[in-house]
């Protein structure tokens, strides 16, 4: 993802914050890790929020933008799926 596609994306999450958990894009194979934190950098911060990279079983990532709020409920989720293997 380019800086200009992650602007892009980040303006058109809301006016300014996420108002609700989005998975913005699954990642998967050699540099899946790599490419998920280049894009997470690439989004720079979203208000309110938090920028996460999200590693799921099976060596697949997953970028997700979470309003703080949010946050206990979305690592549950994780845990109780018994997807969650970590946060980069």
């Amino acid at each position: 993802m380019t800086a200009s596609a992650a602007a892009a994306l980040v303006a058109g999450i809301g006016a300014g914050t996420a108002q609700a958990e989005t998975h913005i894009r699954h990642y998967s194979g050699y540099d899946a890790e790599w490419a998920c934190n280049a894009d997470k950098a690439a989004m720079g911060s979203v208000p309110g929020s938090v920028v996460l990279c999200d590693r799921l079983n099976g060596g697949r990532y997953r970028l997700s933008v979470v309003p703080h709020a949010e946050i206990p409920l979305h690592m549950l989720a994780l845990m109780a799926t018994g997807s969650f293997d970590g946060l980069s």
